[in-house]
């Protein structure tokens, strides 16, 4: 089975997206214990098939070039090199998944406070509030290239924010990316 039909199949349901408020955001990381991700230096991307096209995964483009750009900035300046061709041998591939899901946050708020002068004069109400809110997911997988497996995923989540303008937008990619690569190729403890 190729990398490529493993990766879009567990991806079909996930939407692209773009990350809000990066003070909010989760970055979390997890690799082969066992691999080492020392001494790479060039990658590529993988690039969508038309059976990831059919099973439903979209593209959105300019989140999809703004990913790649960001990507491509963190890692070159940590000198790795990127190679477009599929004919020459690389140390490592490149893919991400975006997502999002609605999430629910409950809260407690406190309505009122009254007292009295009987036994039963002191009282305090409250609410709960339930809130809806969508919460995007960016994922950068780092893929061994002979054996076609996963050996680090990086992954940043955080509420959407809506209404936001392409420079807003990039720039919320650009910082969500540079977050999840901190911890490649291992994070710093």
């Amino acid at each position: 089975m190729s990398v490529v039909r493993k990766i879009t199949g567990s991806i079909v349901v996930l939407l692209t997206v773009v990350l809000a408020g990066c003070a909010s955001q989760k970055v979390d990381w997890d690799y082969d214990t066992e691999r080492s991700l020392t001494g790479l230096t060039t990658y590529r991307w993988i690039e969508p098939t038309q059976e990831s096209q059919k099973l439903g995964y979209q593209f959105e483009a300019l989140m999809d070039q703004r990913v790649h750009n960001a990507v491509d900035g963190v890692l070159q300046t940590r000198g790795f090199q990127r190679v477009d061709s599929d004919k020459t041998e690389v140390d490592f591939l490149v893919n991400y998944i975006a997502g999002q899901k609605t999430r629910r946050e409950e809260r407690q708020v406190t309505t009122s406070f009254g007292y009295g002068f009987s036994p039963w004069g002191l009282g305090v109400s409250t609410d709960s509030r339930v809130q809806e809110y969508e919460e995007g997911s960016l994922i950068i997988d780092i893929i061994d290239p002979e054996t076609k497996q996963v050996v680090w995923r990086g992954r940043s989540r955080a509420r959407i924010q809506e209404d936001l303008s392409p420079e807003q937008r990039t720039a919320r990619i650009n910082e969500a990316v540079a977050k999840i690569l901190e911890g490649f190729p291992r994070p710093e403890k």
